[in-house]
């Protein structure tokens, strides 16, 4: 049985032949058109998995695509594979629905294998999240209170100890008390840069670890995309919100979060921040705007704080602690 079924949508005939016979022996079910009426017709009547659309096709634009495919198929995950340099052009193909984009030349094939998982997984977990929104029953009571499967779920939204960069260390201490399910990490990111992270689901249950799960699988694309020089998303902690408030909003997870996102540069000692909701409440600290996932149309400010010493930021049993500490010999 196939892994998945996939639809790529792609014009050059040597690049649609080497992402099919890829995708093949890694073992999906690969269904291809060379235009973007034939990739629309073969949505409508195979209802792939997922789908690669290039944006430069010969007879519509892919933006086009991409529209007519959220109507055709509005749940399926959409890669977009584009050569162009205009990041305009990726942006508003992520507005308009996109999962996630890749930028040609593709440097390895891994990479589109990698960014299939990402979106079948995020698929997947919001799949989940509905199900057990609107089917709880005894099987689903049982999953939760086994306490390796939930101390497994935890784990995948801490970070791995602490972080030591130039003369910063980033940590995260949870006492007893800390019950809430909660998303903290920090990311290291290019020149000295480490994207900070903390995120709850409203009105929190154990249950509310799927959500952010969820919410953790949206990220993921940005971190690739910025690491390997395609996008700057995550240096801009407002426009990254705005980002995550806009695929929660067109998402099947319908949980409000409370998140705080910021990037410390380590070398130029700056801390650039940004908060949705006010459950957080850092030091330093600013006036919050609206949580995520309520209002697509939210603006979210963004703060700096110059010569940092140290953040602080807790909630109900966890901290988040970031400390400028002395240089060893």
């Amino acid at each position: 049985m196939p892994r998945a079924h996939i639809a790529l949508i792609e014009d050059d005939p040597v690049f649609q032949s080497v992402v099919r016979q890829y995708l093949l022996n890694t073992g999906y079910d690969v269904c291809c058109a060379d235009s973007g009426r034939k990739g629309i017709e073969i949505c409508r009547t195979e209802c792939p998995d997922i789908v690669l659309c290039d944006l430069k096709l010969p007879d519509i634009d892919g933006l086009e695509v991409i529209e007519k495919l959220l109507k055709v198929c509005a749940h399926t995950p959409i890669i977009v594979i584009s050569a162009s340099e205009k990041m305009s052009d990726i942006r508003e193909a992520v507005r308009l629905g996109a999962w996630d984009y890749l930028v040609k030349p593709i440097q390895s094939l891994d990479v589109i294998e990698n960014a299939v998982e990402h979106c079948l997984q995020r698929y997947q977990l919001e799949e989940t999240y509905v199900h057990d929104v609107w089917e709880l029953d005894a099987h689903i009571d049982i999953l939760y209170q086994d306490d390796l499967i939930v101390g497994r779920l935890v784990e995948e939204l801490l970070p791995e100890g602490e972080l030591r960069l130039n003369n910063y260390r980033f940590e995260c201490c949870i006492n007893d008390a800390g019950q809430t399910p909660l998303w903290i990490d920090y990311r290291p990111l290019t020149e000295g840069k480490v994207l900070v992270i903390m995120a709850a689901a409203q009105n929190a249950t154990e249950q509310d670890l799927l959500p952010l799960l969820v919410l953790k699988t949206m990220i993921d694309p940005l971190i690739r995309q910025h690491l390997s020089g395609h996008d700057n998303t995550l240096l801009s902690p407002g426009a990254l919100l705005s980002h995550l408030n806009h695929e929660l909003c067109h998402s099947q997870v319908r949980t409000a979060f409370d998140t705080l996102v910021g990037v410390v540069d380590t070398m130029k000692h700056n801390w650039l921040w940004a908060q949705a909701g006010d459950k957080f409440q850092p030091e330093p600290g600013a006036k919050p705007d609206l949580a995520l996932g309520i209002w697509q149309h939210a603006n979210f400010r963004e703060h700096k704080m110059e010569h940092l010493h140290k953040i602080h930021c807790a909630f109900k049993g966890t901290e988040l602690i970031v400390t400028a500490v002395p240089q060893t010999a």
